[in-house]
């Protein structure tokens, strides 16, 4: 029996001849019927899959090209594994695989009759319905992303994410109530908070990955609570203690951490971008950073050689403006550059099998799309919000492409692993984003 792919999605040995295909195939769909029938339907995916497993074996050519593929990606799998046991680079794919777009399908009006829907009855049980109208919300967006013609879809379930919710509410009762008791408690609590972060984040992206598939296989993720702790106590504080220049080896660090501990199926994704490509994505935003910093000490040079009045007219006439232009300037400059720049790092370093990826977000276009939804957002008094979110969804499709995306049936499907959905609400709550 063949051990993964479309062989083993339809239950056959890599050598079953045509009508093993179709039988195989035909005792799927009954199958799929009895639980439909049973009132116990199995997930839309793998119907997904079974239709492309049989429409791919079933024709000889197809099938002579997904052997060859299959294997081909096999070959790469097992060099890679080599290579990676070496301390090698990974192999570089063959230039000349096909690539395909990445495709969001989902449209404003559909999206912002589901948004609407969602708040009415978030408000009405007094934020009750929040978890189901995120499950809504997610699988209206995987739902209608594609690659291959093969949509993703989220199997995020609204009991465990309330629970997590009820659970960040308790948690952040007792910080009020810590509060009042005393500031060495609050400090106590927060601390136990900080601890816990890492394992948060951990939660975050198992739940996540754990609950996202494509063409019948989920994701999974490998990250453990102390490799975090390490990448924000240690880089996190060198970064804040260098002013930032450290900043593109921690968001390097950050990028190889999600990446190298994330697989689909059992095929573990492969991360190459060394901490050069970062410092030189990232240029610009240093070169003005280095600018505004020297501008900052020469406008603190009045404070130091000024009276009480003087001083007071000085903060007022540089510190104040200075502070807010540097905001003005992380905000609209060094953040969108943070974000489309590791995000095209992430994508364009990354292989899954003989799958790789090109991502071709551009700053400026990026940062007329947020600011334009923004400000859409504001003058429609919060109506235009879901629209900019198919915005956002539709300009980071179409800078996204996939090369060889055939190769991915090379997948097993690894064990399942449980996960909570804690760690994906609180980092929604803390406003965390990894940009994967």
């Amino acid at each position: 029996m063949d051990s993964g792919g479309l062989y083993a999605t339809l239950g056959i040995a890599s050598d079953a001849s045509a009508k093993d295909i179709t039988a195989a195939y035909a005792g799927a769909l009954a199958r799929y019927r009895r639980h439909l029938a049973g009132g116990k339907p199995l997930p839309a995916e793998q119907l997904d899959a079974l239709r492309h497993a049989y429409q791919t074996l079933s024709s000889d050519e197809l099938r002579r090209s997904y052997d060859a593929e299959r294997a081909r990606s096999i070959r790469l799998a097992a060099a890679a594994a080599k290579s990676r046991a070496a301390g090698a680079a990974i192999p570089a794919a063959d230039e000349s695989a096909p690539e395909m777009p990445v495709e969001f399908r989902g449209s404003g009006g559909e999206y912002f009759r589901i948004w609407l829907v969602n708040i009415a009855l978030t408000v009405l049980t007094i934020g009750f319905y929040s978890p189901w109208a995120k499950v809504r919300r997610e699988k209206y967006f995987h739902r209608n992303t594609l690659v291959d013609d093969a949509a993703f879809d989220y199997h995020g379930k609204p009991r465990a994410i309330l629970f997590g919710r009820l659970i960040l509410l308790a948690f952040f009762l007792a910080v009020t109530l810590a509060e009042s008791i005393s500031a060495e408690a609050k400090l106590g609590v927060l601390a136990v908070g900080a601890v816990a972060f890492p394992w948060l984040l951990v939660q975050s992206m198992r739940f996540r990955a754990r609950n996202t598939s494509y063409r019948g296989l989920r994701f999974s993720f490998s990250g453990g609570y102390l490799r975090v702790l390490v990448l924000f106590l240690v880089h996190g504080t060198l970064s804040a203690l260098t002013l930032g220049f450290y900043f593109p080896v921690f968001l390097q660090r950050q990028k190889a951490f999600v990446a190298r501990n994330l697989s689909y199926g059992n095929t573990p994704v492969q991360f190459s971008a060394g901490v050069g490509v970062f410092y030189r994505g990232l240029a610009f935003p240093l070169l003005l950073w280095v600018l505004l910093l020297i501008g900052a000490a020469l406008a603190a040079l009045p404070l130091f050689t000024s009276g009480k009045i003087a001083l007071a007219l000085a903060i007022m006439l540089y510190a104040l403006p200075l502070i807010g232009g540097m905001l003005i300037v992380m905000q609209l400059v060094m953040l969108p550059y943070a974000r489309v720049v590791g995000t095209n790092l992430l994508w364009n370093h990354m292989s899954v099998g003989g799958t790789r990826f090109r991502s071709t977000q551009k700053v400026r276009s990026y940062i007329g799309i947020t600011l334009s939804n923004w400000a859409l957002t504001l003058l429609t008094l919060g109506f235009f919000w879901p629209l900019g979110q198919i915005r956002l969804a539709r300009f980071r499709a179409r800078n996204l492409h996939v090369i060889a995306p055939q190769r991915l049936a090379a997948a097993v499907a690894g064990a399942p692993r449980e996960s909570s959905a804690l760690g994906s609400e609180s980092m929604a709550a803390l406003d965390i984003d990894i940009a994967l």
